[in-house]
């Protein structure tokens, strides 16, 4: 489910709670702040062309700024495929002999290039770069100067983005350091404090305003995800800076959080909180304490049974509670989990594409259907002989998007940062701020506020784009000279090129072969469910090395599938009629079955694999494959639109009537509700 199903909640209630200062927010917009303030002090000293600077700044929004060191491998790949562009672009130029035709086809054919691997690659960033400069390469060969003015020319798009890269490496490296460990710890802790807090408070059955007052918290903890946890984990991983054994729950107690959060953060919309048991309770907020101070293996002993019904939302807290007490190895064992995040599982080539990168046809007509938008963007501008509406190419290349609801909204934040960012901020500074600037201090310091503000509405998982429309909306027209602008002309020109993006991308996105939000949200369930199977089949292995390294590399796979489903299923309401009511539906359904494929996913790893008897080993081990079998039908029925033709479990199961150990049990119970959700999809997609 998304975080906010369970609950009206409006548009502008969710931006505010999405503004919410969390861990780490405030310091990364600092640090954001200060790169853009130095960027654009380098820029002004080497007075580039002020074209190339607002694209060059947007770049910052897309690396990340975790460590020091991601932030220099993504800026270093980054300019290193704009370097790639800029070649690419110049040698086209040379071989066409500057052909007008030639230069229409050739950025065509980088626009496609750019997309389809931006769609399919495990690093986005180096063909968004690659494109980017082939765009600006190729658009200054339009201009009637002289060759040899326009080679120099080409060549700045590259420097303005190595300014900016230099600048933002310099700043993290002198201002993002902190112990990985310590901080995955406080983190930890911060999110089991306020989710066990919120229990205390439901067991002393405290008003209403308290009870909000503590689920806002946990709720702006659960928007924010898991994926900080996941980089930190990382790191510490890189480091070495624990025992495997406390790895193994620092893994463990990450895997889960996402989830408890989820479910908790929909705790105070119960009616009838008061007629919990205030014993369970109060166990439940201790459970998930110890859980935060990590003694999981303490777990079981603190939970006990409730005296009266409990909804099913606090019955799935319970059971993850349970599930993470189990599935600890004891102490003793040796088995190292830091080679999923050694950076050779990460850039190896094999995981740089996507496995249907060159069969599923849907990468090749979203890339057809982006550079065919921005290659009519491209035409219009230059035959109206317009250049100022330029930022066209830049909506629909920053803008486009795979399903026809993302792109939707995608569409509408954009509006939004364009029109607060350019026509309110960035004429609002025009007229009444820039006209009292005399010191570049002052130019810099409104450049820092605007980048401060860019990136602390970036930060939100949901409306982050709008952020980072802001600050590009801004740079376009502050950076029209370098120095503060004085004429209305460049803003309306940059807000008209907008629009024009927003017409053509409309009509194309929707006209041809629009790709329907459900659709998308089913391929990637069952591409969930292969990833389920594929661990049941790992876990019934023998431990090593290179199994522990799979089974962390499929969960971290899930867990990004599963972060996916939940942006995919917020943006299903922005679909247009007649098909939304149907596709709304469809995607709550299809947010249920990945609840239910979440409880199988959590009760595989507490099966005894070991058993006493040889038979019962057996016979687990039937069962472990009719489970595997089942998983990769479902995930084929619910792909390919079929219902599943019988239940691989019966006949294993009747060879095992009454010797079922409860962890089997439950899992066996998870996998028929997920059958049963699963042919209900099918059935309304059909």
């Amino acid at each position: 489910m998304s975080l906010f199903s369970a609950e009206k909640v409006s548009e502008l209630d969710r931006f505010w709670r999405e503004m919410a200062p969390v861990p780490g927010r405030m310091a990364g917009s600092l640090r954001f702040a200060l790169s853009a303030a130095l960027a654009t002090l380098l820029l002004l000293i080497l007075q580039p062309p002020v074209g190339f600077i607002a694209p060059s700044l947007f770049m910052l929004f897309l690396v990340s700024r975790d460590t020091p060191f991601d932030c220099f491998r993504d800026l270093l790949t980054c300019v290193s495929f704009a370097a790639l562009g800029t070649i690419s672009a110049l040698l086209m130029v040379i071989a066409t002999g500057n052909h007008p035709v030639a230069r229409v086809v050739g950025l065509a054919v980088f626009t496609f290039l750019a997309t389809f691997f931006f769609r399919v690659s495990a690093i986005p960033i180096a063909p968004l770069a690659f494109g980017c400069l082939t765009y600006m390469v190729i658009s200054l060969w339009e201009y009637q100067i002289r060759a040899e003015k326009v080679l120099h020319l080409s060549l700045w798009p590259l420097g303005t983005l190595a300014t900016v890269a230099v600048s933002a490496i310099a700043v993290e490296y002198l201002f993002n350091r902190s112990n990985p460990l310590l901080t995955l710890e406080s983190e930890i802790a911060a999110r089991c404090n306020a989710l066990g807090e919120l229990f205390q408070v439901l067991a002393r059955h405290a008003d209403g305003a308290r009870i909000g007052e503590q689920s806002s918290i946990v709720r702006r903890y659960a928007v924010t995800g898991e994926g900080r946890l996941h980089v930190l984990l990382e790191r510490v991983a890189k480091t070495g800076s624990c025992s495997s054994e406390e790895f193994r729950k620092l893994t463990t107690i990450t895997r889960i959080m996402d989830r408890l959060l989820v479910l908790g953060a929909g705790l105070s919309i119960h009616s009838d909180v008061e007629a919990f048991d205030p014993a369970w309770l109060e166990c439940v907020g201790n459970a998930i304490s110890a859980m935060g101070d990590g003694h999981l293996d303490s777990i079981e002993g603190i939970l006990r049974v409730p005296k009266t019904p409990v909804p099913e939302e606090l019955k799935l807290i319970e059971r993850t509670l349970r599930h993470a007490g189990r599935s600890v190895p004891p102490h003793g064992t040796d088995s190292p989990q830091a080679a999923p995040y050694s950076r050779g599982s990460v850039t190896s080539f094999k995981n740089l594409l996507l496995p249907d990168a060159f069969t599923n046809i849907d990468y090749v007509m979203y890339a057809f259907k982006l550079s065919v938008c921005a290659t009519i963007c491209y035409v219009i501008y230059n035959g109206l002989g317009w250049p100022g509406i330029s930022t066209a190419f830049f909506t629909v290349y920053f803008t486009g998007l795979s399903t026809t609801g993302a792109s939707n909204r995608k569409l509408l934040f954009r509006v939004i940062g364009s029109t607060v960012g350019g026509l309110i901020l960035g004429i609002g500074c025009m007229v009444f701020v820039f006209p009292n600037i005399e010191w570049v201090t002052s130019f810099l310091l409104v450049i820092a506020v605007l980048a401060f503000l860019g990136a602390w509405i970036s930060a939100s998982s949901y409306f982050g784009y709008i952020g980072l429309q802001i600050a590009f909306s801004f740079n376009l027209i502050a950076f029209e000279r370098l120095r503060a602008p004085d004429q209305m002309t460049p803003a309306r020109d940059r807000l008209l090129g907008i629009a024009l993006g927003f017409l053509v991308m409309f009509f194309i996105f929707h006209q041809v072969r629009p790709e329907r939000t459900v659709d998308t949200m089913r391929r990637l369930f069952a591409r969930l469910l292969r990833g389920a199977a594929e661990l049941v089949r790992l876990l019934g292995m023998e431990p090593s090395a290179e199994r522990d390294a799979k089974i962390a590399a499929i969960r971290k796979q899930v867990s990004a599938g599963e972060g996916n489903l939940r942006i995919f299923a917020d943006v299903v309401k922005f679909e247009f009629p007649p098909d939304r009511a149907a596709s709304m539906q469809l995607s709550d359904q299809i947010m249920s079955a990945m609840t239910s494929a979440e409880g199988v996913l959590l009760a595989i790893p507490s099966w005894a694999y070991k058993l006493d008897q040889d038979q019962q080993q057996v016979r687990l081990k039937e069962i472990q494959t009719a489970l595997e079998g089942g998983l990769r039908d479902l995930a084929c029925a619910v792909e390919q639109l079929r219902q599943q033709q019988c239940d691989p479990l019966e006949a294993p199961l009747e060879k095992l009537p009454n010797l079922l150990p409860a962890s089997v049990a439950k899992t066996i119970d998870s996998y028929r509700e997920l059958t049963m959700v699963c042919a209900g999809i099918v059935r309304a997609a059909t």
